[in-house]
């Protein structure tokens, strides 16, 4: 076929059998120009590039507007053509049936078929009939697509805000008008904003389809305009200004959801080209942008799968510090950043790295396109190498500034001077200013001054008071256990220590601190001799499978209680008899205390009832004075002897037979009955009988602290006693009784030995006895407040004061 320039060459495609179903159609068109020099068109070579970009399509030759994709309704020789009808399908059958009553009832089929769901089977006559009949281009759609609304000559054109009811799409009078009575493109609708056209189409007939409109500014009056406009089904919400939600229309049945009609609808702002209009709206979605990070979360900032990379530690907090943080809080993060930088040394880092990066890609790759950042790599690796060598005099100051915290005390100069002569001899030796900085910090470290808490003795042999520097360490190390904080040392340099008010005030301080939690571990854990609990591996695995787990949670109980006491000044009796404890789910389970949930630790009251409170029954002294397997009324009954009430016993004489290990491998016999024979020695029974009876009444409880009626072999548990001076107690709340009245005075003076042993840091001495006995009276007077014995201590003599040296050496 010959053709000429400037014709128009059409190809129409239709569907195969009539249907268009999984229709696949190679198309290979080509044109060739005649003559020398000939070009050829291609149509597939030519937009296979941009098949998805919208028409025209440009050629290979540069030339616009060359091929155009476009559809139309199915045409032939001018009229419409019907689909074949399928064979085999119910239209076949209806239009070979002779008799006019079977006739009706193959119709009665084919309504029930397109009035209800697709055939399952798609390839079936009767599913080919279906969507034959059920598409656009089908026979029951024909009239609807050319039917045009008869016109009322006695009422004017439908305005765009007032369809005309009877009619389906917009009127054609409504095109090709401006709303100031120009002339526009016939086939334009042209509005004013702001407002709303409808218009009615056919549910059936638009159901699953997409509808799509092209708006654009008029050139001339919207030039510096902006609009947005959408597409909705239904009525849309009047709402003003710009529209933000995102739309989504359903039609369900038939029916457009109520729902969706007041959603509020979002849509692109339309703006002319370059206009002052949408260079101001750009800016404004700029600032709106500007306040919200590009993604919230970043899984991997660091590529570590790859082999080399060149990114160490990667910045990602701009957002952070712009809109959250203020300037003293940016600065704290620049100084952080600063810090990992300068400990990672990734500048120098980096340098390596990118050598490695240089070596793989001078294998396969052009090695030019990395060239340009060796430069700054290199420039910042030399940088941060002349700053460690401009920081050293500094980080040797700071060291030497850190001796006085070694210390407790600031140091005196012949001190600082032997420090510094030391790194200047390690430096000439040649040794890298981190090793020499090391050494010198482990000479601290090794120093008397640090290891021990060093007083001078004042001379002759009169007692006098020690420095403030040494009261400030004795202070720390008894509330803390450990040495001062940077308030205690300012406050010992300014000679404040020496006022007792002073004293009391910095005592006051550091109990309400967290670090007071050190002095429930270290005094009063060390006192009841469980301390280290959570590392006590002696229990039987098979009896108490559990007990491994817990020891943690137990131990934590423990401190919490003695913690809580300190900070708020609880009685010294509720060491022996208080209705609270502390505790997390998993102990709480233990206890069989209901209504605790959850892995955080809380104070819980009115624990009695449930066989608890006080040292007693807390599982560390039940655990820790029991066997393996079993429990010990003797290990039990000599700690509340020893311990609690300050009463040393012999120890037991050689020879004496074992207990069994296991309580249910005795010949039926309690653990009790056991003791009890194997204590009938008189030689024994002195002093059984004065532990015995505490064990006995703590039996109730097994050897990891649950309680218990019965014992491991199932026998029933007898806690009922008679102590030494004949008083019958009977259970935990007997023993507690008597120790909490006919033994008061014996437990209150063993917890102030065993405390104000702890504050001197050496054994409590024959002259220490006014000062216990007159710590016992303040705790009496104060309804046994702990802090006034804490406070009685602290204003001491024996506290504040030295022996002289010639007293000291006579000793």
């Amino acid at each position: 076929m010959f053709i000429k320039s400037g014709d128009l060459v059409s190809l129409l495609i239709g569907p195969r059998d009539g249907n268009h179903s999984c229709d696949l159609t190679a198309v290979d068109l080509q044109l060739t120009s005649a003559g020398e020099g000939s070009k050829v068109w291609n149509l597939a070579k030519d937009v296979s590039s941009d098949i998805l970009a919208a028409n025209p399509h440009a050629d290979r030759f540069g030339n616009n507007g060359i091929w155009h994709f476009y559809t139309e309704l199915e045409k032939s020789g001018g009229s419409e053509t019907g689909p074949v009808i399928p064979s085999d399908s119910l239209l076949v059958k209806w239009l070979a049936t002779p008799d006019v009553d079977d006739k009706g009832k193959v119709a009665d089929d084919i309504q029930k078929l397109l009035t209800s769901a697709p055939p399952t089977a798609k390839d079936s006559p009767d599913a080919i009939l279906y969507r034959q009949l059920t598409s656009f281009s089908g026979p029951l759609f024909v009239a609807l697509r050319n039917a045009t609304p008869a016109a009322d000559a006695n009422k004017s054109p439908a305005s765009p805000t007032t369809p005309a009811s009877s009619a389906f799409g917009l009127d054609p009078a409504l095109f090709g008008k401006h709303p100031d009575g120009s002339v526009v493109d016939a086939a334009s609708l042209c509005v004013k904003a702001p407002v709303v056209i409808t218009f009615t189409l056919p549910a059936d007939l638009v159901a699953g389809s997409e509808l799509v409109t092209t708006a654009i500014l008029d050139p001339k009056s919207g030039a510096e305009g902006s609009v947005q406009m959408v597409v909705v089904a239904g009525k849309p919400d009047h709402a003003t200004g710009l529209l933000t939600s995102e739309a989504k229309t359903t039609m369900a049945n038939g029916t457009w959801s109520d729902d969706n009609r007041r959603t509020a609808y979002s849509a692109p702002i339309i703006a002319n080209e370059n206009s002052a209009t949408r260079k101001r709206v750009e800016e404004d979605f700029r600032k709106f942008r500007d306040l919200f990070p590009v993604a919230l979360c970043y899984t991997k900032i660091v590529p570590v799968d790859e082999v080399v990379t060149l990114t160490q530690f990667y910045r990602e907090d701009e957002y952070l510090c712009r809109l959250m943080l203020n300037d003293a809080q940016k600065a704290q993060l620049d100084r952080m950043w600063d810090e990992l930088h300068y400990i990672s040394r990734d500048a120098i880092t980096l340098v390596d790295a990118f050598a490695q990066l240089m070596e793989y890609a001078t294998q396969d790759a052009d090695p030019k396109v990395f060239e340009p950042l060796r430069k700054p790599i290199n420039d910042r690796a030399a940088a941060f190498r002349q700053r460690l060598v401009d920081d050293e005099p500094k980080q040797l100051d700071a060291l030497i500034a850190f001796a006085s915290r070694v210390y407790r005390r600031p140091l005196v100069a012949a001190e600082t001077q032997e420090l510094r002569s030391l790194y200047a001899v390690l430096r000439k030796e040649e040794m890298p200013h981190e090793e020499a900085f090391r050494l010198l910090l482990a000479r601290m470290l090794v120093a008397p001054t640090f290891l021990y808490r060093i007083e001078k003795p004042l001379k002759g042999t009169e007692q006098g008071p020690v420095s403030d520097f040494e009261l400030a360490s004795r202070l720390s190390y008894f509330l803390w256990a450990s040495g001062p904080d940077d308030e205690l040392l300012k406050a010992a340099a300014a000679g404040q220590l020496r006022d007792p008010k002073n004293l009391l005030a910095q005592s006051r301080r550091m109990l309400s601190d967290a670090k007071t939690r050190r002095l429930a571990t270290e005094f009063a854990c060390q006192w009841l001799h469980i301390h280290d609990f959570d590392h006590l591996d002696e229990k039987s695995d098979r009896h108490f499978p559990t007990f491994v787990t817990l020891r943690g949670a137990m131990y934590e109980e423990s401190i919490r209680f003695f913690t809580d006491l300190f900070q708020n000044n609880g009685s010294v009796l509720e060491i022996l008899d208080s209705d609270h404890t502390f505790l997390n789910e998993e102990l709480a389970k233990h206890y069989d205390i209901p209504g605790v949930t959850g892995p955080e630790w809380r104070r819980v009251d009115g624990v009695k009832k449930f066989a608890r409170g006080g040292i007693l029954a807390q599982a560390t002294t039940l655990s820790k004075q029991s066997g393996a397997s079993r429990t010990s009324p003797i290990l039990r009954g000599n700690w509340v002897s020893e311990v609690l009430l300050g009463e040393r016993l012999p120890r037991p004489p050689k020879g004496i037979p074992p207990l069994p290990d296991d309580e249910t491998a005795a010949d039926e016999l309690t653990v009790r009955q056991l003791v009890e024979k194997h204590v009938s020695d008189p030689k024994c029974s002195v002093c059984h009988r004065r532990i015995d009876p505490f064990g006995f009444s703590l039996e109730n409880f097994d050897a990891i602290g649950r309680h218990r009626e019965k014992d491991l072999a199932n026998r029933v548990i007898d806690t009922s006693a008679t102590v030494l001076d004949g008083s019958q107690i009977t259970g935990l709340d007997g023993l507690r009784t008597y120790l909490l009245t006919a033994r008061r005075d014996a437990f209150v003076r063993q917890f102030c030995k065993k405390l104000l042993g702890y504050s001197l840091g050496r054994a409590v001495q024959l002259s220490d006895e006014p000062l216990l006995t007159e710590i016992q009276t303040v705790l009496q007077t104060n309804d046994y407040k702990v802090v006034s014995a804490l406070e009685t201590i602290i204003q001491s003599r024996q506290f504040r004061e030295i022996r002289g040296r010639e007293r000291a050496e006579d000793e």
